[in-house]
C-alpha cells in the first residue's frame, strides 16, 4: 500500500450556504428591529400566542452562548470572553437535505431543546449546533427520479459535473423548508454555527481526516465481496442491510420491476460428472441464476458417498465449462440435503470464503444494474435481468435433463438493502476500508471505564455485543454527490500495464492508489515512485476515484468539524471540543454515535461527548413503524398548525411514491385522520413527545394525547387569568424578576401567621424543583414534565387555588393575609411556568411577560431568569405541613365518597363527625384545627364538623353507639381516623322531613343497584385481603430488615396502614349494607 507524503488545502468549487435565506435575513437585522409581542388575549389560542416570540428571540441573541452565568443577561460574544462559565455544548443529529422533518425528528428537537433551555436557565454558556446533513443516498435518488421524471434523462445524460449542480440546485431549493420546522418547534439553535456536511470547512475536515487515516494504517483498499444494491448502483455497508425471513414460496416486490419476483423456492439441478454420464451430482438453490457463474462444486472428505469422486471434475450443464469438485469441510454439511454443494465465489459470502481457500477463479457474472455479463458462459442471458433469467434457466435446464424439481416450502433470510429495499447481490469489487478493532477496543474500554456514560444504561449492551463484533468499515460509495475520494492513480498505456505489474508484482490490484491533498501532489507522487522504481520513461496521467464516502463518514467526524476543526494539520482542537451530549435515537446508535467515538478519539485523543442519551422510536397511536407507504407518516407542522384532510393527501402528490403507493397512503390517511389533523400548537406536541420518552422500546403517538397537553396548557392560561384577576382585585404589585420566582417578602411572612395550605404549596412546590432538576440532570425529561404537572394540576389548581377562594373572595378577610396568599400564588406560578419553559416555551413566555413589572427592562425573557433551583427552596420543604394536609385532604375525599355511595349531591348539607384515636389531630396546631374550616366549606357538613377523641372512648358509650354500622355510614380514612354521619340524614330527604325511607319499601331498582354494589365491594375486598397476604408475607422474611433499603421498608409500612384501612372500611360498608 503507497502512501501519502503531503497535503494541501482543498479547493471547493462551490461553497453551500449551511443557513436558510431566512437565517441570513435575520443575521443583518439589529435589535430592535423586531419588537416584543405584546397582546392580551382572554382565551388561550396557540396559533397567536406562538408568533412573534422566535422572531424576538433570536433578534435578541438570546440562542448564542452567554457571556456571564447572570440569570436575564442576553449578551454573547465569542467563548474567549468567558470566564467562569459552565459551558455545555451539544450538536443536532443534522437531518437529511432531502425534505422534510417527520415526527421523529420533533421528537429529537423537542428533547434537545427543553435541555438546552434548562441548562441556559441554569446560567451556562449553551451552544446548540445546528447542521445538514447532504445524504448522499437519498439525495442523489431523490434527484434523479425527479430528473427522469422531468426531463427523461438519467444523470449519466447529463454528466457529472451539471447533476451535481442539479443537486446544489434542489437543495438551495428545499434546505429552507427543514430550517423552518424547527423554527416553528421552538428550537432554541445557534443558527450563526450551521453547517452543512459539504460545506467548505466539513470538506476539509473530511479530506484531512482521510487523508490522516491512510498514514495511520486504518484506511487501506481491498478487493472484497461486498453488499451490492442494484437498484442504486452503489455498495452499502453491513449495518445497512436488511433481513427479511421469508418461509416458503413468497412473492415480492423488487424496485424497478412490475411483476412481483419469487423467494423461498428451493431449486435441484444435477451436475454430470466428467467422462461418467451415468454419474451425477444434484446441488439445490434458492438463486439458480447463480449458477452461471459456478466455479466449483464442493463435497465433505469425510463423505463416503462421494469419495470416489475427489479429485475428479463436473461439466456445467449450460455453459459446459469444467469444474472441479474440491473438499470442503467449512462449506459442506454432509448431513444436509445431497451433501453437495454449487460454489459460487464471486455472488455468495460463504462460497467466496472456499473460492479463497481453494484458489478457485473469482469471476463476476454480473453488471452493476443486476444484468449479465459476458462473464456469464452463454450469449442468450447477456444483458438479461437477473431475476428475469430465472425462468429462462429453469426452462433450458429441463431441456437438458438437468432439471431435478423444487420445494416450495424452503425458510431463508432475504438481505435487502435498507434505503432501497431491493435484494442485495454478493459482488466482488475493490473499495476503500477502514480498521475498525482497535478504535472499537478503545471504545468498549471507554464504555467500562465511564468515560463514555449511557442513557439509559441498558444501551451498553448493544454497544457492547455491536463492537465486539465489528468487521472493518466499507466506506467507498459509487455516487456522485458526496466528498469525493482524495485518491489518485496513475493511467498508463496498456502495453505498459505488464512492465508495470513485474515493478509493483502482487500489490499492484486496481492501482497503484495515490492518496493525496490534490491532484497535482498525487502526479509528484507518482513521479517519484516511478523513479524508485526505474520506470521514469513510462508516461501516465493522473486520475481520481469516482467514488465518494459514505455519508456516515463525514457524519462521524461532527463533533470535531462542526465546531470548526478542519484536520490534524490545525494544531488544535475546538474550544468547546469535547460536547457534552449526543442524544439520539438508538436506530442510530451504530451508523453514528459508535463511529463518532471511534472517529473522534483516535483523531483527537479525547472522547467527543461524555454522556450518550438514547430516546425511542415513534410509531403511529397502533404501533405501526411510520411509513410514506402506509401512509402514516406525520408532518409536525401539520400538527402544530392544522390540515385538512384534503390538504393532507395531496402532500403524497408529486413526490417519489409511485401512484399505487400513492392511492394505498392517501385511503390510509381516509381511516387514521377522517377529519385532517386538528391544530395543536408546538407547546402542547412538544410537552406531549416528551412526556411519552419513559425508557421504552418505542413510543406509540396518539394524537389525542396532543389534545390533553393542549388542554393542558389551556388549564395553565386559565389560572394565569385567575391570579391577575385577584392580583388586580387586591391592588397586588408583583415582584416578579429574572434572579428568583420566591416573591418579594415572601420569606418574612414564614414567621408569621401563615396558613396551612401555604405551607403545603410551597412544600409541594420544593419537592417539585427538586424532582424536576433531578430528572433534567439524570436526563429523564419525561420525569419532569409529570412531576410540574401534577404540581399544576393538583397541588396548585386543585388545592391551594380552591383553598385560597373563601379568602380571596371575601371582602372581610385580613389583607395581610390576602397578601401573604397573594405571595405564595405568585410565587408558585412563576416557578411553574419556569419550570415549564424548557417543554412548552410559547405559552410560557406569553404568560410570563404578563406577570412581570411595568418598569421591567424590554429585553427580559423568562428564557434568560432562573431556573428554580434546590438551594432556594430547600427551606421549605415542610413534612408537617405535607403530612397535616394530606389528612385534611383524606378527610375531603372520605366525606365524597360516602356521599356518591349513598346518591347524595354536594348541594345538601351532611352532619359529618371525625372520629380519630391520634390526639395530635385535635391539638391547636393539630391538622384538623388548623384546616377545620376549610373542612367545614368543602366536605359541606351541616353546621360544624364534630369530632371524637377515640383515645378516651368508653365502650359502649353514645359516641361508639352512633358509630355502630347499624346507625351511621362509616369511612375509614386510617385505622386512627374514621368519618361517619348517620344513615338517617344520608336517607331523609330535605322536602319531607318528617317521612323515613327506612319505613318505606325499597324499590327493585335501588335493590339491584345494592346487590351490585355489595358484590363490587366483595369482589374489592378480596383483592386488598390478597395484597395485604402478600405484603405482610413479605415482610416477616427473616432477610427482610436486612436487605431491604430503609426507603421501601418505609413504603411497605404505609401501604400497610393503607390497605388495613380499605379492608375496614369495606367490613364496615358491607355491614351497614346488609343492616
Amino acid at each position: 500500500m503507497l502512501r501519502a507524503i503531503g497535503m494541501q488545502r482543498p479547493r471547493i468549487a462551490r461553497t453551500p450556504s449551511p443557513c436558510s435565506s431566512y437565517i441570513r435575513s435575520m443575521a443583518t437585522q439589529n435589535k430592535s428591529t423586531i419588537p416584543k409581542p405584546t397582546r392580551r388575549l382572554e382565551k388561550y389560542d396557540a396559533s397567536v400566542v406562538e408568533s412573534g416570540w422566535y422572531e424576538w428571540w433570536e433578534s435578541q441573541g438570546f440562542f448564542a452562548p452567554r457571556t456571564a452565568s447572570v440569570a436575564g443577561s442576553s449578551e454573547s460574544s465569542s467563548d474567549d470572553n468567558k470566564t467562569a462559565v459552565s459551558k455545555f455544548t451539544m450538536l443536532t443529529p443534522p437531518p437529511n437535505v432531502t425534505g422534510y422533518l417527520h415526527i421523529g425528528h420533533a421528537l429529537t428537537a423537542s428533547i434537545q431543546d427543553s435541555i438546552i433551555r434548562w441548562r441556559r436557565m441554569r446560567g451556562e454558556s449553551v451552544s446548540w449546533v445546528p447542521g445538514m446533513d447532504h445524504a448522499g443516498i437519498s439525495t442523489q435518488t431523490v434527484v434523479e427520479k425527479k430528473l427522469m421524471r422531468e426531463t427523461k434523462l438519467t444523470r449519466h445524460d447529463l454528466g457529472r459535473a451539471a447533476f451535481i449542480e442539479q443537486i446544489w440546485d434542489w437543495k438551495e431549493l428545499h434546505g429552507d423548508r427543514i430550517t423552518g420546522q424547527l423554527r416553528r418547534l421552538g428550537a432554541s439553535m445557534d443558527w450563526d454555527q450551521s453547517f452543512f456536511t459539504l460545506d467548505d470547512t466539513r470538506s476539509h475536515a473530511v479530506k484531512s481526516a482521510f487523508i490522516q487515516l491512510f498514514k495511520d494504517g486504518l484506511v487501506y483498499r481491498d478487493t472484497r465481496l461486498v453488499n451490492w444494491c442494484c437498484a442504486l448502483e452503489t455498495v452499502i455497508s453491513d449495518i445497512e442491510v436488511d433481513y427479511e425471513d421469508v418461509s416458503g414460496r413468497t412473492m415480492l416486490n423488487v424496485p424497478g420491476r412490475l411483476k412481483k419476483v419469487e423467494f423461498g423456492v428451493l431449486h435441484d439441478f444435477a451436475y454430470k460428472i466428467e467422462g461418467e454420464e451415468s454419474q451425477e451430482l444434484v446441488v439445490s438453490t434458492t438463486r439458480i441464476e447463480t449458477m452461471l457463474g459456478d466455479e466449483a462444486v464442493a463435497i465433505h472428505p469425510d463423505d463416503s458417498r462421494y469419495t470416489h469422486l475427489h479429485g475428479k471434475y463436473v461439466i456445467h450443464p449450460i455453459s459446459g465449462r469444467r469444474l472441479p469438485i474440491v473438499c470442503d469441510p467449512e462449506l459442506v454439511d454432509m448431513n444436509f440435503g445431497t451433501g453437495v454443494v454449487k460454489v459460487t465465489p464471486a455472488h455468495d459470502p460463504n462460497d467466496y470464503a472456499c473460492g479463497r481457500r481453494h484458489n478457485l477463479p473469482i469471476i463476476n457474472i454480473l453488471e452493476k444494474d443486476g444484468t449479465f455479463n459476458a462473464n456469464c458462459g452463454s450469449k442468450s442471458y447477456e444483458n438479461m435481468n437477473r431475476f428475469d433469467a430465472r425462468d429462462k434457466i429453469i426452462e433450458e435446464l429441463k431441456s437438458l435433463g438437468a432439471y431435478r424439481g423444487k420445494n416450495e416450502k424452503h425458510s431463508m433470510r432475504l438481505a435487502k438493502c435498507s434505503r432501497s429495499g431491493d435484494v442485495i447481490e454478493p459482488m466482488v469489487m475493490p473499495q476503500w476500508y477502514i480498521k475498525c478493532d482497535g478504535m472499537a477496543q478503545r471504545a468498549l474500554k471507554d464504555a467500562e471505564n465511564g468515560e463514555l456514560v449511557f442513557h439509559p444504561d441498558s444501551a451498553i449492551k448493544d454497544w457492547n455485543r455491536w463492537l465486539e463484533n465489528i468487521q472493518d468499515w466499507c466506506i467507498s460509495r459509487q455516487l456522485w454527490w458526496g466528498h469525493r475520494i482524495p485518491a489518485y492513480k496513475p493511467v498508463f498505456e496498456s502495453s505498459e500495464r505488464i512492465e508495470l505489474a513485474k515493478a509493483f508484482g502482487p500489490d499492484l490490484g486496481d492501482g497503484p492508489w495515490f492518496v493525496s491533498d490534490s491532484k497535482e501532489e498525487a502526479a509528484s507522487q507518482i513521479q517519484q515512485l516511478m523513479e524508485q522504481k526505474g520506470l521514469k520513461h513510462l508516461k501516465f496521467d493522473v486520475v481520481q476515484d469516482e467514488d465518494v464516502l459514505d455519508t456516515w463518514f463525514s457524519s462521524g467526524l461532527l463533533p470535531l468539524s462542526a465546531l470548526g476543526w478542519t484536520g490534524p494539520s490545525s494544531g488544535q482542537l475546538p474550544a468547546r471540543y469535547p460536547t457534552n451530549l449526543i442524544e439520539t435515537g438508538t436506530d442510530i446508535m451504530f451508523f453514528w454515535v459508535a463511529r463518532m467515538v471511534m472517529l473522534c478519539s483516535h483523531l483527537s485523543g479525547q472522547v467527543p461527548f461524555k454522556d450518550i442519551m438514547f430516546h425511542a422510536m415513534v410509531r403511529d397511536a397502533q404501533g405501526r413503524k411510520m411509513s410514506k407507504s402506509v401512509g402514516n407518516v406525520i408532518d409536525p407542522t401539520h400538527v402544530i398548525e392544522g390540515i385538512s384532510l384534503k390538504d393532507l393527501k395531496a402532500t403524497l402528490e408529486g413526490g417519489n411514491l409511485a401512484q399505487k403507493e400513492v392511492k394505498r397512503s392517501q385511503a390510509a390517511m381516509e381511516k387514521d385522520f377522517p377529519n385532517g389533523i386538528k391544530a395543536s400548537g408546538a407547546d402542547a406536541l412538544r410537552f406531549t413527545l416528551v412526556s411519552a420518552t419513559q425508557h421504552t422500546r418505542q413510543i406509540n403517538l396518539d394524537l389525542s394525547n396532543v389534545t390533553s397537553a393542549q388542554h393542558f396548557a389551556n388549564k395553565l392560561w386559565n389560572l394565569s387569568n385567575f391570579s391577575h384577576t385577584r392580583f388586580d382585585d387586591a391592588k397586588f404589585s408583583t415582584t416578579v424578576g429574572a434572579d428568583t420566582a420566591i416573591a418579594q417578602g415572601l420569606a418574612a411572612k414564614r414567621s408569621g401567621d401563615i396558613s396551612l395550605v401555604e405551607r403545603y404549596v410551597m412544600s409541594r412546590l420544593a419537592d417539585t424543583v427538586s424532582k424536576v432538576n433531578q430528572g433534567m440532570l439524570d436526563l429523564e425529561p419525561s420525569v419532569a414534565t409529570d412531576m410540574v404537572r401534577k404540581f399544576v394540576i393538583q397541588d396548585l389548581c386543585d388545592v391551594y387555588v380552591e383553598f385560597c377562594k373563601p379568602t380571596l373572595f371575601s371582602t372581610q378577610a385580613d389583607a395581610l393575609k390576602k397578601e401573604s396568599m397573594l405571595m405564595v400564588l405568585q410565587t408558585c406560578l412563576d416557578a411553574s411556568l419556569r419550570m415549564l419553559h424548557p417543554f412548552m416555551p410559547f405559552v410560557t413566555e406569553e404568560l410570563w411577560q404578563r406577570m412581570l413589572p411595568a418598569s421591567t427592562s424590554q429585553s427580559e425573557s423568562i428564557m434568560n431568569s432562573a431556573f428554580p433551583a434546590d438551594a432556594e427552596f430547600a427551606s421549605w420543604r415542610d413534612e408537617a405541613a405535607d403530612k397535616d394536609m394530606e389528612i385534611a385532604l383524606s378527610v375531603i375525599q372520605a366525606s365524597r365518597s360516602l356521599r356518591q355511595s349513598h346518591q347524595v349531591p354536594m348541594s345538601r348539607p351532611l352532619p359529618f363527625t371525625l372520629w380519630t384515636s391520634d390526639r395530635s389531630l385535635l391539638d391547636p396546631e393539630g391538622a384538623l384545627q388548623q384546616s377545620h374550616s376549610h373542612l367545614i366549606h368543602f366536605t359541606r357538613a351541616e353546621g360544624s364538623l364534630q369530632w371524637i377523641d377515640g383515645s378516651e372512648a368508653i365502650l359502649g358509650s353514645a359516641h361508639e353507639q352512633a358509630m355502630s354500622p347499624s346507625t351511621a355510614a362509616v369511612h375509614v380514612i386510617s385505622p386512627q381516623l374514621k368519618l361517619f354521619t348517620p344513615l338517617s340524614a344520608l336517607q331523609s330527604s330535605p322536602e319531607d322531613s318528617s317521612s323515613s325511607v327506612l319505613s318505606s319499601t325499597p324499590s327493585k331498582a335501588d335493590v339491584a343497584k345494592q346487590q351490585q354494589e355489595v358484590k363490587r365491594l366483595t369482589k374489592k375486598l378480596g383483592t386488598v385481603r390478597g395484597d395485604l397476604e402478600k405484603l405482610q408475607a413479605r415482610l416477616v422474611r427473616p432477610e427482610y430488615l436486612e436487605r431491604v433499603p430503609e426507603n421501601v421498608r418505609v413504603f411497605d409500612a404505609k401501604r400497610q396502614q393503607e390497605l388495613l384501612a380499605q379492608e375496614e372500611h369495606i367490613l364496615l360498608a358491607l355491614k351497614t349494607m346488609h343492616n
